[in-house]
């Protein structure tokens, strides 16, 4: 009666869980368009309005500062017009009123200009230039009498005039610089309030999309959970199960070992006395009959046997005993006594003496157990003339078994174990040689590794198909009586 332990089957395909990045990416998406959303509208309005304030607060207030200069230029112009021909002493104090406002004004002009930058900039210099020019090159009538001749006066205000003229051409020219740098900076408000827009619509989609995946997400985690209740409930009544039959099988075979191992005893001991001819002496047909009568109670009994010790190991019914024992010696007496039936083999058996003695707490007698059955299967199933080692040493088990151990290896130079079965030999009843002469059931090396583990260790096989076998038993060093299951202190 065979039970598997194993788990429920894992999910199917369309129950798998989503992968772990998934749900971090959809949260990051959440976040970053939640954040995203109050963000860029705010660097948006902030962009705006820093363009904004360069229409409203520079480039209006400067055209009007142009246009004033340009007044007073003309109110110049006009002065000096009315001071050449006329000579009164108004037109002398409105030239002096007028200047003293174009030159207020200009340099609050110039800060403007140069916060504009480039043309506007460029024309500004050029208006500056003409009208100082302007002011250099005009003159006041002396005394503000009249000209001598109003012909020559009027020739001279010509000249000024045209002085006059060119500058506030430059006055149009930078105030056209200015509208185009206006325009220029509403053009750039609209285009950034339209990439305010767009931005905000890909992160309004954006944020659409990262709901959609949570919502899908939590659907999954959902329906996840309601199938892991049901693989739950499957463990857990597979559990049960397993239980159940472990303890049928542990019932079933003490019934075994009651009903049948006695009565099969019983029935060697009336075979022993045929044979010792107790009614009368037996033929050599009648004895060899007889013997092979007893040979297969013999096999029998250890069949029961094996499945007694292996149903007690299922069950936990498997107790060791832990003593401080040399593991150099206890493999010296165990080869010893398997060397007789290794030698009828054909075979040489060896157990060199570790360079130093290694002393551990186990339980002897299960250590023979194990190591006895290694030797018996090295010697059935190793072509004779072969060679069996057993090898004891302290070694590190690496990743696997981290730290130090004591190990017991047995080598045979038999056919080896293919890297595909190396599992599968200590299932129960499983043997690689089923159809031969070689006797067996399967249950040596399923009961061996359950001692091992039971005695805090493993045993596990290595070696290259068709160069023998190495059987590799593990036992701790340290005392494991307090961590391991069913173990009787001494």
């Amino acid at each position: 009666m065979s039970v598997d332990p194993r788990p429920p089957s894992p999910l199917p395909d369309h129950a798998a869980a989503p992968p772990a990045w998934l749900g971090r990416v959809a949260s990051a998406f959440v976040l970053v368009a939640l954040a995203a959303l109050v963000i860029v509208p705010i660097l948006v309005q902030r962009r705006v309005d820093e363009v904004r304030s360069r229409v409203e607060d520079v480039a209006d207030p400067a055209r009007t500062l142009v246009r004033r200069i340009q007044f007073d230029l003309a109110r110049e112009a006009t002065a000096l017009l009315l001071l050449s021909t006329t000579g009164a002493p108004e037109a002398d104090s409105a030239y002096r009123d007028a200047r003293r406002d174009e030159q207020a004004q200009f340099p609050q002009l110039q800060a403007y200009a140069e916060s504009m930058g480039g043309e506007v900039l460029r024309e500004f210099h050029e208006f500056r230039r003409l009208a100082v020019q302007w002011q250099e090159e005009t003159t006041l009538a002396g005394g503000g009498t009249v000209p001598a001749s109003v012909e020559a006066a009027l020739s001279v205000a010509r000249e000024e005039m045209e002085i006059a003229g060119q500058g506030l051409e430059a006055g149009n020219r930078l105030d056209d610089a200015l509208v185009r740098a206006a325009q220029r900076n509403r053009e750039a408000i609209r285009r950034t309030e339209r990439f305010g827009l767009q931005v905000t619509m890909g992160l309004g989609a954006l944020a659409l999309l990262a709901a959609l995946s949570v919502a899908w997400l939590s659907s999954r985690v959902r329906q996840l959970a309601r199938v892991a209740t049901v693989r739950g409930e499957q463990a857990e009544r597979a559990l049960a199960d397993t239980a159940r039959a472990t303890e049928a099988r542990a019932h079933l075979l003490r019934g075994v070992s009651h009903d049948v191992k006695n009565p099969l005893g019983a029935a060697r001991g009336y075979a022993e006395l045929l044979e010792q001819g107790i009614r009368g002496e037996l033929t050599p047909g009648q004895s060899q009959f007889v013997q092979g009568i007893r040979r297969s109670i013999d096999s029998a009994l250890s069949i029961l046997t094996d499945l007694l010790d292996l149903a007690r190991a299922d069950s936990g019914g498997l107790h060791v005993e832990r003593v401080p024992c040399e593991l150099g010696r206890l493999a010296s007496e165990a080869a010893e006594d398997h060397r007789p039936a290794a030698r009828a083999a054909g075979h040489v058996l060896e157990c060199p003496a570790p360079p130093q003695p290694l002393q551990i707490q186990t339980d002897p007698t299960r250590v023979r157990q194990v190591l006895g059955n290694l030797l018996s299967n090295a010697i059935k199933y190793t072509p004779s003339p072969g060679r069996i080692t057993v090898h004891v040493e302290q070694a590190d088990g690496g990743g696997a078994r981290p730290g130090a151990w004591a190990v017991l290896r047995v080598t045979d130079t038999g056919p080896g174990i293919p890297p595909e079965k190396r599992e599968a030999i200590f299932d129960e009843f499983t043997r690689l040689h089923d159809g031969t002469e070689i006797q067996g059931h399967g249950l040596g090396l399923a009961i061996s590794r359950r001692v091992a583990r039971l005695l805090g260790g493993d045993l596990d096989v290595s070696g290259a198909p068709g160069e023998g076998a190495t059987f590799t038993l593990w036992l701790p060093l340290r005392d494991a009586a307090s961590s391991s299951p069913n173990v009787r202190p001494s």
